[in-house]
């Protein structure tokens, strides 16, 4: 008990630092809040837009296959908007261009489309576009889907290629307004307060990580100086209970994190779809999360870094993994090599359980408790990993271990 005690008499004298993080975290919070309704009204204003233009259209084109059914694809587009032939841009690239919106889509043709359409097999062209979810998108694809429908129909009743093409070309028409997918992304935005609590949440790992890496750490590491240790030594007290007690500390301070997060979520949007339903959801996906963060934390105690030294380590950490994770920048925009590699990152697996329960997130993954308590148990077990490696170094630098 006195070790516990001890710790928190070594945190209060990093106050300063505390607090500065704290002010970090509500500053953020109250930004999200006060943002949150200029974003929910700008989504749902372009979401009642009754009308296509095309003409501020910008497309990637790729073609892979070199058909007359790939070269009537081109042609089409080009009717709409301002087309440019790529043949060399990596996935992270494309990417890149939609997300800063220099072009709005990216279409590819595979190699062999037009004759697996004629011989009636299902294959599909590659669209890629930044705004997921809106009445452009759904437009837009669904026009050049029709035409190599049409293209279909018309090759089915005995024409050539060339032929069939001119002809899909002349009859496919825009017709097609925003009324389907109005619906939509009213449900989706309906709710400011849902909005900006998923955004406060989805920031949590970064500002966890810094209030408990940057500031937590800091006692920790002064509890382990030599003159310090030394006292601890002397008494008759077992080496491993300073690491329990350190974690102890640790732990309790993840709980005062989770009881602010938890009680504001409720507060401010209990009564959204997020919280009055996957509100348990939320309170679990804290608690995971600050176990595995507190266990980094405890690592990284075990090493005698200085004030800036550790402040490095953090933010190389918490912005690198909220870049690749999704948490800065959306996740579904990343290149499918990105996507591989986040999921070895513990941010990746607290970023998924928000995403699949916020409706607008843009992943659209499929709610099952089974697949959110396996992304709850990746979180423990990268706590539990992280936890066990501390005690090792600890137990090396006492000799106990070789």
């Amino acid at each position: 008990m006195q070790l516990y005690k001890n710790f928190f008499k070594l945190v209060k004298s990093y106050k300063v630092a505390i607090i500065i993080a704290s002010f970090i975290m509500v500053i953020y919070g109250a930004s999200m809040i006060f943002s949150a309704p200029y974003v929910v009204d700008k989504n749902e204003a372009s979401a009642t837009e009754k009308s296509v233009d095309y003409g501020k259209l910008g497309v990637l084109f790729r073609d892979n296959d070199g058909s007359e059914l790939s070269a009537g694809i081109r042609a089409m587009i080009d009717k709409y908007g301002d087309v440019e032939d790529d043949k060399t841009s990596s996935e992270e690239t494309i990417n890149d261009i939609l997300y800063f919106s220099i072009s709005d889509f990216f279409v590819e043709v595979p190699e062999g489309f037009q004759d697996k359409i004629d011989a009636g097999e299902n294959i599909s062209l590659n669209y890629s576009s930044h705004s997921q979810v809106s009445g452009r998108t759904f437009s837009f694809v669904n026009d050049i889907d029709s035409f190599v429908n049409t293209y279909r129909s018309y090759r089915a009743m005995g024409m050539d290629a060339k032929d069939s093409v001119a002809k899909a070309l002349d009859v496919t028409v825009s017709d097609v307004t925003f009324g389907v997918v109005t619906e939509k992304k009213e449900v989706q935005h309906t709710d400011a307060h849902e909005y900006a609590t998923y955004m406060i949440l989805n920031y949590f790992c970064f500002i966890c990580l810094w209030i408990m890496g940057m500031s937590i750490a800091s006692a920790i590491i002064a509890a382990n100086k030599k003159e310090v240790s030394a006292r601890i030594e002397a008494s008759p007290v077992k080496p491993g209970r300073k690491t329990l007690a350190q974690m102890a500390g640790l732990m309790t301070c993840a709980v005062v994190l989770v009881l602010i997060y938890t009680v504001f979520s409720f507060i401010y949007a209990g009564n959204t779809n997020m919280m009055s339903k996957y509100g348990w959801v939320v309170v679990l996906n804290l608690i995971a999360t600050t176990f595995y963060i507190s266990g980094f934390a405890l690592l990284l105690s075990n090493f005698r870094l200085s004030a800036g030294t550790l402040s490095l380590i953090c933010n190389a950490a918490g912005l690198s993994m909220s870049f690749l994770c999704g948490i800065f920048v959306p996740f579904y925009l990343m290149s499918s090599t990105v996507q591989t590699i986040a999921h070895f990152l513990p941010f990746f697996w607290s970023g998924k359980i928000l995403n699949t329960i916020y409706a607008g997130s843009g992943m659209n993954y499929t709610f099952s408790v089974g697949n959110i308590f396996a992304s709850l148990g990746v979180q423990v077990l990268f706590g539990l990993a992280f936890v066990m490696i501390a005690f090792v170094i600890k137990k090396a630098k006492q000799g106990k271990a070789v």
